[in-house]
């Protein structure tokens, strides 16, 4: 009898240990995602229109995560360091970038070897038209009124220095685009490399340069202002923020390009991140406080999702190849 219930005792014990063994355990890892502060890697100076967004957008995914969002500027090597660190981190969702065009050149630039096939798309949340400006003195006794006016005086006065990224930097060939178009040879000016717009705003406030080409959108405070005057605007159409500023196609030049910004993760992130992430943006870039922030500053509201964006972002590095080809950057 003692026989047969120990026998049972240990078949109680083996099953109770099987069943034990079954429950998966609880390890941090499996911590509910977020459960610790997340990185959002901003490739271009504080102040600037994509640290700006940033910001805003860090501060709309803390609320709605849970988690603090912050933002780290890693500036250098035309964007580069920052979409560095942004592509090759932990693929955990705790490193997010707010990944720029220059995405799209960086490897075609021989600037990295990260490319857009290398991170995930979350969300494209903005695309913004590039702009001419220039220092009110400057304008006043020159007479400039628009990108024709500033162009013909380039003609006759070699060697403005311009700035407002880095070298062969969006704003870089959004300038070498209007002077292709305009037929006047890229070597007329001198182009000044920046950390970023802000940078380059600076600069043109203190008159160390004689023109910034960036979005509107961040001379946007200088513009309103007066310290800075807005030649031309490189969109298709007037912007509803800043009507006034003449579109180049309104002088005659056939050249509009624009930047955009969205937020990617590293390429291996899982699925279950990605799309957490992505409702969160969704959450903020469909609430009046976006909109309405967005069109206070002037920024353009674009948006795709995960699979719309990183489908943009290929076209997008096809698209840069030939543009770079054509302004002479690349061969």
């Amino acid at each position: 009898m003692r026989s047969k219930t120990r026998t049972l005792a240990m078949l109680l014990l083996c099953t109770l240990l099987i069943a034990v063994a079954a429950v998966p355990a609880c390890t941090p890892g499996q911590d509910t995602y977020p459960s610790k502060a997340i990185t959002l890697v901003c490739p271009w100076g504080a102040g600037g229109g994509t640290d700006r967004v940033a910001r805003y957008l860090a501060d709309k995914m803390s609320a709605d995560l849970g988690q603090p969002v912050a933002v780290v500027n890693q500036t250098g090597g035309n964007g580069a360091v920052g979409h560095n660190a942004g592509a090759l981190a932990a693929a955990d969702g705790y490193t997010l970038c707010i990944t720029t065009w220059e995405m799209s050149i960086l490897k075609h630039m021989e600037w990295s070897e990260v490319s857009y096939a290398d991170v995930r798309g979350v969300a494209l949340i903005n695309k913004d038209a590039a702009g001419l400006m220039v220092h009110p003195d400057d304008a006043a006794a020159h007479g400039w009124k628009n990108a024709m006016d500033w162009i013909n005086y380039v003609k006759q006065n070699p060697g403005l220095q311009v700035s407002g990224t880095g070298a062969g930097g969006v704003w870089h060939v959004a300038l070498l685009g209007m002077l292709a178009e305009a037929g006047v040879s890229v070597d007329t000016v001198e182009w000044l490399p920046s950390t970023g717009a802000a940078e380059g705003i600076t600069w043109l406030l203190g008159k160390h340069i004689d023109a910034v080409t960036c979005s509107i959108v961040e001379a946007g405070p200088q513009i309103e202002a007066g310290t800075i005057i807005p030649l031309a605007t490189m969109s298709a159409n007037p912007m509803p923020k800043f009507p006034d500023i003449p579109t180049l196609k309104s002088v005659g030049l056939d050249w509009e390009l624009g930047a955009w910004r969205g937020i990617t993760v590293p390429k291996d992130t899982p699925d279950e991140i990605v799309e957490i992430l992505h409702a969160s943006i969704k959450k903020t870039v469909d609430s009046q406080d976006w909109k309405d922030w967005m069109s206070s500053q002037g920024f353009g509201q674009l948006y795709l999702d995960p699979a719309g964006f990183d489908k943009f972002m290929a076209d997008d590095y096809a698209a840069a190849e030939r543009l770079l080809k054509a302004g002479g950057l690349i061969s």
